[in-house]
This record gives structure tokens, C-alpha cells and sequence, in this order.
């Protein structure tokens, strides 16, 4: 009989403290459908009672013994029929497993360099992962312990930069706290507390005080959670609010701090490794409760190798990331199947015993099974009307409304869309019309852009503001505005794009020949209602020639309501700035020349009564250039950068590159005391260009 593997409470809890804090590190829009990092306050509060009061059925089930997990126990207890406690559980840390591995290669995929593929870097996680699972609980620990260094590391070094620029003014009021906020926010955060049902299976290997150690794990866990996001909005405010990666991209533009993305980066990784680890431990030992012990670890390697094809084989997908079912599955295995588990061990009669063990059992399989289906609802393709795009035009009259809806009655070809049309005397009455007409309601969630014709777009804030209190409206839905009415333009774009659903990807992120990005998003907008932010919405137009769409312009609008429309130059150079331009092919002379991938750096400093602002380009191209070609290109580049800066800041004191935060961190007294309009009118600026390969 192989020694048992025992650690202390303190190491346990440790090492799931790691998992729990790594997957909020790599929070984004993409895996939560949260609009803002500043609404997670209260459920943070919250989910820390929650989570306490899911611990009780666990101490109550391991008072008395704690040498059997409740896997073995409904063995030994139930026989055959409960063998179905082992593989329930077995089944969710593999399927907790896929989500943790999915939400990091998302998280590769916007930090690592295009160069880099995420899939390699996770098959190499992923093996370390197995091998660590089958050293067992010790190793694991003693691997968290030096984790956990770095992430006190990591915490100083963050610490240290943000609480320069901390700032009580950004904590309060709490703007935009609604019920419907806060419970989209704690079923957020119970969902991803996988972990936290590894401890019915984890507790049998451990020794110490587990009531008292549970409560403080519960309390560190979220207190240094809820630290940090004070820290981030005090230090930040809602910048964070439209970022990709709330939580990594907190100290973007930190000039000292930028030379350790990769350290952060490894950190990040160390974490989401302890995750994977555990859970395919936990997993090892669910299913060696039905077999002998020294089965546990083949377990493990057959887990990770039905891991490394599920990482490479199953495509991203909400199902995955649909808090509700993960919200339900983690309450499940935390707290009501040992609950269940030990009300049934205490029942005198055995027959009785395996009739509602068996029922039970059933039950439990069919609510997994329903629960999966439900969250499937997006496949029940002939229920809903699946929008993937819509445009608004106003008229006198009201609003008439284009959607590009996906063809569920259409066999012949698959992804197939058709365009619909509606119109009310405002957004809500058209689209409540189309749904009374067809019977069906619209589903939103899919939306890839909303467009809107000139004159929707001067009174865009009531517009948007509907679509941005919408539940199920993506938040990553991308604005944009056309010069015609959006009915014809985007007419015209599915004819020459074709009636495909793949298709609606090139309209939705007005990528042109020159593969130019223009757009923000419905969460940027959210995002400038809280300041003075700008937005930018681009104007599109089809030519003739192309089958594609291409950037002619745009307009820019700020909270006051004023309006200045932009060339192309200088819409160009703005998105340079805002390093929103990749893929982007332009000519210089006689030559072209491609942008991969773009960085900038803007450092103002104060100088006796005005703002002298550096604007640092570094252009990645895709190759070498001559000498001669290369001046023309810097020369282009500088051009439009400068245009840009002309428009938005000399001219309008637009602050659209966000220089208010730097100046607010920097200067507070001049923050404090001045007009950053007029200071960034009365601004002298700099414009450097480098070009790298």
C-alpha cells in the first residue's frame, strides 16, 4: 500500500488561493461579458459570504473523519451507484480544466507577439501540468509556495507604480451600481471558483485546524481582490473599463515597468499552471476511488492528454465561458453533492438509502445535462432571430432599422444571412415591431457592430445608451458611422462581400484593402460617459473597384457635443497613437509599404505654465526597406501622426490619447488647479518615429 501524501491546511489553502487569484488576473470582456472591472466591488463583497456559506456543508461533512474524500464515502457507502459521485466530479474538474486552459490562450493571444504561437506555449503548460499533478499533493504545494513569491513580487512591484497616482477622487461616487450589475458580477466571480470543489477531494490529505483556515483563505482571497481594484480605479479609474485585460493591462504605459511584461507574463502563466495542476489531481484521485490507488496517476496522464486535444480541437465558444452553467456546476460540487452525500450516509435504511442515492444519482445527471443544453440555446438557431449586425438610420419621421440576420431556414448553405428591415419612431418601438412580425425575439448577443447614418449619429448618445442598458447586448459590438443611409451601404457591402456569415466580420471591423482598423466599441462608449473621453466613429464607404471596405475620414465627437470632422490623414494618425492601426498597407512614391504592429508612448512634462508632449512611434514593419524608402516612410507616418495631433489636441484640446492620466499622476496640483482643454491647446509637441522590422 502506497504512503499517503499528507500537507498542512496552510499549504492547501495556499495553493488554491493561487489557483482562485490566477484566473482573475487574465479577466477580460472576451470570458465574462462584464462591462466594467469597477462593477465587480459589491459582488466581490458578496461572493466572500457566498463563499463562506458554501464551506459549511464541507466542514460539517469532514468533522468527525477526514480520511475518505466524499468520492470514496459514496463508494464505499452506495456500491456501484456511487460510483457516480467519482465521475460527476471527474467530469467537471476536466471541463474546469478546458475553461482555464481556453481563457489563458485568449490571454496569449493578446499579449504574445503575432510571432508566437499561443497553442505551442499552452501543449508545453499543459505536459508541465501533468507532470506535477503525478508527483502529487506535496509537490504541488511546495511548487505554490515559490508562486506564490512571485505574486507577492509582482503585487509590490504593481503596488508601488499605481499608488503614485492614487487618487480618492476615483473612488467615489459609485457610478453605475445596479442590482442587475452586481448579480452578473457574483454569478461571475462563483463561477470561476472551480477550486474551490477540489476541496471535498483535497481535505483527506491534509492536516491542521480546517474551519478556521477556511474562513481565512475565504476572507485574503477576496480582501486582496477587493485591495487591488480599489488600487487599480483609485490609481487608473475607468480607463480600465474598455481594456482588453482589465486586470494585466492596469499598469499599461508604465515606463519601468513595461521592460517585465514578461516577468508578469510568467507569473500570470505560474498561476493558471498551479490551476491546471490541481485540478487534474483532484481529478486523478475522484477516479481512484473506483479503481486502486496506483491508478490515479495513469488518470492524470490520460486527463492531460484528453486536454492537449481539447485545447487544440474544440473552438472558442460562449458555451465555455457561460457563467450561469459554471455558476450552478460550482455550487453543485461545492456544496450540494456532499451535502447530499451526507444526509444520505445518515439514513438507517440501506434499501431506502440506494433508491434515493439512485434517484439522486438521475437527477443529478439530467440537471448536468439540461443545464449544458440550456446554455446551448444560441444552436436552437429556428427560435431566435440572430443578429450579427445592425444599422440605424434617422429621418424625420423616426428611425428605420437594417439588420444582417443569420438564415436559420436556409439549408442549402451553411452560415447563411438575409437582411432584414423595420422602423419605429425610436429604436425600441422598430426592433419590438420586426420580433411582433416574425414571431421571434431577437437575439443580440451575436451583434458585431451597430452603424448609424449621419444624422442617427448626432444624437448617438440615446441611441447607444439603449443598446448599452441591453443584458445581452455584446459589449464588443463596434460603432460605426456611414455618410449614406446604412441601409444602402450595408446593401451594398453583402452584395460584394457575399451572404455569409464569415463575411459580416470584414464589414464589422471596417478592415479596407489597406486591412486599416477603424471603430471603438459599445464599451468604450459606456466607458466615456463617466468622463470626458472622446469617441471616435468611423466613416466607411464602398468603392466601386474593391470588394472589400476601405477608410475615408471619420468624425469626432465629445461629451459636450461638439462635432469636427477628420480627414483621413488624421484620422490615421490618431489611430496610430492610439495604436489602433495592424495589418496596414500604404505607398510612399512608388513603393508600398506594410504595418504590422504598432507602439507609442506619449510623455508630457510640465514646463513654467504649458505641457511639452512627446509622442514616441515605434512602427513595426514587415521587412527591410532601402534607406531612401524608409525616410519616405517615416516622413508619411510623421505626417499623419502629426494631422492627427494638429486636429484632435492643438485645435479641439481633445484628450483622445488619454494624457489627462499621465498629467493626473504626474502633475495632480496642475491637474487640480488648470483646463486640460486649454492646456492641451497651448501644448508643444514632438513627434519621433522609429521604424523596426
Amino acid at each position: 500500500m502506497s504512503k499517503k501524501n499528507t500537507v498542512t491546511v496552510g499549504q492547501m489553502y495556499t495553493l488554491l488561493f493561487i489557483s482562485r487569484i490566477s484566473l482573475a488576473v487574465i479577466y477580460s470582456v472576451f470570458v465574462s461579458e462584464i462591462n466594467s472591472i469597477w462593477s465587480f466591488l459589491m459582488p466581490l463583497i458578496i461572493s466572500m459570504a457566498l463563499s463562506i456559506l458554501m464551506m459549511i456543508p464541507v466542514n460539517v461533512f469532514y468533522s468527525k473523519c477526514r480520511k475518505k474524500s466524499v468520492c470514496k464515502i459514496s463508494v464505499e457507502k452506495f456500491g456501484q451507484m456511487g460510483y457516480t459521485i467519482p465521475v460527476l466530479y471527474a467530469v467537471y474538474f476536466l471541463l474546469s480544466c478546458i475553461y482555464a486552459v481556453k481563457a489563458l490562450e485568449h490571454f496569449l493571444d493578446v499579449i504574445l507577439p503575432d510571432d508566437i504561437n499561443s497553442k505551442i506555449v499552452l501543449s508545453v503548460l499543459i505536459i508541465a501540468c501533468i507532470y506535477a499533478s503525478v508527483k502529487g499533493i506535496e509537490a504541488l504545494s511546495r511548487m505554490s509556495a515559490i508562486v506564490l513569491g512571485f505574486i507577492l513580487l509582482s503585487g509590490a512591484l504593481t503596488f508601488i507604480y499605481l499608488i503614485q497616482g492614487f487618487s480618492s477622487e476615483n473612488i467615489l461616487p459609485f457610478e453605475y451600481v445596479t442590482f442587475n450589475g452586481v448579480m452578473d458580477g457574483t454569478v461571475f466571480i462563483i463561477s470561476r471558483m472551480n477550486t474551490s470543489a477540489a476541496l471535498n477531494i483535497l481535505i483527506p490529505s491534509t492536516k491542521g485546524k480546517l474551519w478556521k483556515s477556511g474562513i481565512i483563505w475565504s476572507v485574503m482571497v477576496f480582501m486582496f481582490m477587493i485591495f487591488m481594484l480599489l488600487l487599480f480605479r483609485g490609481a487608473i479609474g475607468d480607463y480600465l473599463d474598455s481594456r482588453e485585460l482589465s486586470v494585466y493591462q492596469a499598469t499599461e504605459g508604465a515606463g519601468s515597468l513595461q521592460r517585465l511584461n514578461p516577468f508578469f507574463i510568467f507569473v500570470t502563466m505560474c498561476s493558471i499552471f498551479c490551476n491546471i495542476s490541481v485540478l487534474l489531481f483532484a481529478l486523478s484521485e475522484s477516479v481512484k476511488t473506483i479503481f486502486r490507488d496506483g491508478f490515479g496517476k495513469i488518470i492524470s496522464v490520460i486527463s492531460g492528454v484528453i486536454l492537449l486535444f481539447g485545447m487544440i480541437l474544440i473552438p472558442d465558444s460562449g458555451i465555455i465561458f457561460n457563467k450561469y452553467i459554471w455558476c450552478v456546476l460550482t455550487v453543485m460540487f461545492t456544496a450540494v453533492v456532499p451535502s447530499v452525500v451526507y444526509l444520505f450516509t445518515k439514513t438507517p435504511q440501506p434499501k431506502i438509502s440506494r433508491k434515493v442515492v439512485r434517484t439522486a444519482s438521475m437527477t443529478i445527471i439530467i440537471s448536468l445535462v439540461m443545464i449544458i443544453f440550456s446554455g446551448c440555446n444560441s444552436t436552437q438557431l429556428n427560435q431566435r432571430l440572430i443578429v450579427q449586425g445592425m444599422g440605424i438610420d434617422k429621418n424625420n419621421d423616426g428611425y428605420d432599422i437594417t439588420l444582417i440576420v443569420l438564415d436559420t431556414e436556409n439549408e442549402e448553405k451553411e452560415n447563411a444571412v438575409k437582411l432584414m428591415y423595420t422602423d419605429g419612431e425610436n429604436v425600441d418601438e422598430a426592433l419590438f415591431r420586426i420580433e411582433n412580425q416574425r414571431g421571434k425575439k431577437l437575439l443580440l448577443s451575436q451583434c458585431l457592430f451597430i452603424m448609424m447614418n449621419k444624422e442617427a449619429s448626432k444624437n448617438y448618445e440615446r441611441t447607444l445608451s439603449y443598446f448599452a442598458d441591453l443584458g445581452e447586448m455584446q459589449k464588443t459590438s463596434n460603432l460605426m458611422v456611414t455618410e449614406s443611409s446604412t441601409k444602402d451601404t450595408i446593401s451594398t457591402a453583402v452584395e460584394k462581400l457575399g451572404y455569409q456569415s464569415e463575411y459580416i466580420n470584414v464589414l464589422a471591423d471596417s478592415k479596407a484593402i489597406s486591412q486599416t482598423e477603424v471603430h471603438c466599441s459599445l464599451i468604450d462608449y459606456v466607458s466615456s460617459l463617466k468622463n470626458a473621453k472622446a469617441l471616435l466613429f468611423p466613416h466607411i464607404v464602398i468603392k466601386d473597384d474593391i470588394s472589400a471596405l476601405s477608410v475615408d475620414g471619420s468624425y469626432l465627437a465629445d461629451k459636450n457635443g461638439d462635432y469636427y470632422s477628420m480627414t483621413s490623414d488624421e484620422t490615421l494618425g490618431t489611430l496610430i497613437i492610439n495604436q489602433k492601426v495592424n495589418d496596414f498597407t500604404d505607398t510612399v512614391g512608388q513603393a508600398d509599404y506594410k504595418i504590422r504592429r504598432i507602439k507609442s508612448n506619449i510623455i508630457p512634462v510640465w514646463k513654467d505654465g504649458f505641457f511639452d508632449i512627446d509622442f514616441d512611434i515605434e512602427v513595426y514593419l514587415d521587412k527591410n526597406y532601402d534607406k531612401e524608402i524608409l525616410k519616405d516612410i517615416k516622413n508619411d507616418i510623421a505626417r499623419k501622426v502629426n494631422a492627427g495631433i494638429e486636429k484632435t489636441i492643438l485645435q479641439t484640446g481633445s484628450d483622445v490619447f488619454s494624457i489627462g492620466k499621465y498629467i493626473r499622476s504626474a502633475y495632480p496640483e496642475v491637474y487640480k488647479n488648470g483646463n486640460i482643454k486649454e492646456f492641451l491647446k497651448n501644448a508643444v509637441t514632438h513627434t519621433k518615429i522609429a521604424c523596426r522590422n
